[in-house]
């Protein structure tokens, strides 16, 4: 499976059962069919014209008589989930972010946040560790990320 979530018991082993009855139930049919096949045998009133398409008419009529009961199964397993787990559907808005826990994020002062933010481009430079070592915004100056009081004057544009 490419996506795996935690079950609990119960319901492990029930899509077990369930996938257990089904591969039963199928190799049942298949070996029935290919056996009535093989011995010419049918249980049902012999009608010339329908012999030869009457073993997979039967057997189609099964498989969709099994797939019937799955979309049953699986539209009342939906409302189920629908009925009683409603409130884990419920979309929640992350809670708002301040400019105070970005900056403290990024190692930032809340002066160099806001400059970040009001500049159209800004270039950020990294220290081999990962942390922001130096700032080029789009504005008439520059400052270093972890020196805040430190301003040259460049153009960048």
């Amino acid at each position: 499976m490419i996506i795996t979530t935690q079950r609990s018991s119960i319901a492990q082993a029930i899509d077990a059962t369930l996938t257990a009855l089904g591969w039963i139930g199928f190799f049942y049919l298949f070996t029935k069919g290919v056996a009535s096949i093989i011995d010419g045998t049918y249980d049902s009133p012999r009608i010339a014209i329908l012999d030869p398409f009457l073993p997979t008419a039967t057997t189609l009529a099964a498989y969709l008589l099994v797939a019937a009961f799955n979309a049953l199964l699986l539209v009342l397993w939906a409302r189920y989930r629908k009925l009683f787990f409603k409130d884990l559907r419920r979309v929640r808005a992350p809670a708002p972010i301040d400019d105070a826990s970005v900056a403290q994020h990024f190692r930032l002062s809340c002066n160099q946040l806001r400059e970040i933010q009001d500049s159209r481009v800004t270039v950020i430079y990294h220290a081999p560790d990962g942390a922001i070592a130096h700032l080029e915004t789009d504005q008439l100056r520059m400052q270093r990320a972890d020196d805040d009081k430190a301003y040259v004057a460049v153009k960048v544009a």
